[in-house]
C-alpha cells in the first residue's frame, strides 16, 4: 500500500491532485491521470488495478500504463514524498 510521508499532504485541485511537503514547502501537481493512480494506490489499490483505471478511462494500453505508473512512483520517491518501511 502506497503512503505518503509524514507531513506530505494532499487536496483534490481543479486539475488533479496537489501535494506539498510541509517540511520543505515545496508543492507538485498531479494532473487527472497521476491522481487517478495516486487515489487508487492511497486506497490500498495495487498498480495493476491502478493501470487496469486508467486503460477504461483514457485512451492507453496496459504496457504504456504500467511503464507510466512506475515513473511516477519513482518520481515520487525520489521528491521524498512517500514513505519507506522505515520512514512511515
Amino acid at each position: 500500500m502506497l503512503v505518503l510521508r509524514k507531513g506530505v499532504v494532499h487536496a483534490e485541485t481543479d486539475y488533479g491532485i496537489g501535494l506539498l511537503d510541509e517540511r520543505s514547502g515545496r508543492y507538485w501537481t498531479l494532473n487527472p491521470i497521476g491522481a487517478l493512480v495516486l487515489r487508487l494506490l492511497l486506497d490500498g489499490g495495487s498498480t495493476a488495478e491502478a493501470a487496469d483505471a486508467v486503460v477504461n478511462s483514457y485512451e492507453v494500453d496496459v504496457t504504456t500504463a504500467n511503464r507510466d505508473i512506475q515513473t511516477l512512483l519513482v518520481q515520487l520517491d525520489t521528491a521524498g514524498l512517500i514513505a519507506t518501511d522505515s520512514a512511515r
